[in-house]
């Protein structure tokens, strides 16, 4: 079956709306709770597939104004079941000027024989900023189906001002590759990628730096500033609900952080325009308001800690 979503956002005064949608069965683009709810918008993807089987095809289109904010969600882990061709899923976001997109799905579920080529093109312009993960598991473990999948072959390609800034691009085949051992899964069952890509990289990795500091048992993790505006994370673990809750907690974590800059720089260009006013006027210059420091972030403890476990380099799977 071949599916398509389409979304486009705009804004509207404060707002970010979705101006237009087109999905078609089995998928379907809803709100994710009542429009206008808060000044992003928020939507989720739906399907009333039990997953994706052999020759589907999916293409999903994301575009986004400037000055807009998306949080983009899905409803459950991703089936993939037995192929002999094999199925496919395409991507494309543009994120305007200015622009947030929060993109975090489901795990995806490898059954046995399953064959998947997904391939994310993600255009960013000037100041735009990303947020993305994704997390793929072994199988269906309970059903010793772990590592039994055909392939899958997934890339991840990120652009800002139409240049080439990271490719991340994984090919899995346990029939070929020492998928268990050492730079692969290394005894895990699941692997999460996140990606933050922002003109702040830099800072937000100072910010991991002191705030990522808890050791877990069930994950193994590490991180390192991938580009001079990305950072990027990858994640080991036995668990697709915990690596997704903890995807989703660096994914919030880092619309925080940006929210912060964002407001330091509205209140810093308020300070400037103040100052600009002050210089044409005879009378003696108005003191301008000091610009409040962002806060620190806090230490997060979303995913419960257990007895502690060495932290390791990025390990490209």
């Amino acid at each position: 079956m071949e599916s398509v979503i389409q979304l486009n956002v705009a804004k509207e005064g404060t707002y970010s709306v979705l101006k237009e949608s087109c999905h078609n069965a089995p998928y379907k683009l809803t709100h994710y709770g009542a429009p206008k709810l808060q000044e992003h918008l928020e939507m989720i993807i739906m399907s009333a597939s039990p997953g994706i089987m052999d020759d589907d095809t999916l293409d999903i289109e994301i575009n986004m104004k400037a000055d807009t904010q998306l949080k983009l969600f899905t409803q459950s882990f991703n089936k993939l079941h037995p192929m002999k061709r094999g199925a496919r899923q395409t991507t494309v976001a543009r994120i305007a000027h200015d622009a947030v997109f929060h993109y975090i799905p489901h795990p995806v579920t490898p059954f046995k024989d399953s064959i998947f080529k997904n391939e994310n093109s993600v255009y960013l312009e000037g100041n735009a900023v990303l947020i993305w993960a994704d997390v793929v598991g072994a199988g269906r473990i309970h059903m010793n189906e772990a590592f039994l999948f055909n392939s899958l072959h997934s890339t991840t390609k990120i652009y800002r001002n139409n240049k080439l800034i990271m490719m991340d691009n994984q090919f899995l085949s346990p029939a070929k590759q020492p998928i268990t051992g050492l730079l692969f899964f290394e005894g895990y069952t699941h692997q999460a990628t996140f990606i933050f890509s922002a003109l702040f990289a830099k800072e937000l990795k100072e910010e991991l730096d002191e705030i990522m500091t808890l050791d877990y048992s069930d994950i193994t993790y590490g991180f390192t500033k991938a580009a001079d505006d990305i950072v990027m994370l990858r994640a080991l673990g036995n668990d697709g609900e915990l690596l997704y809750d903890f995807m989703g907690m660096l994914g919030q974590l880092c619309w925080d952080f940006t929210q912060h800059i964002k407001e330091e720089s509205r209140l810093a260009g308020i300070a400037e325009d103040q100052l600009e006013e002050s210089t044409r006027e005879v009378a003696p210059v108005p003191v301008v308001k000091e610009v409040k420091k962002r806060p620190a972030l806090k230490k997060t403890n979303a995913v419960k800690a257990r007895p502690k476990t060495k932290k390791k380099e990025v390990v490209d799977a």
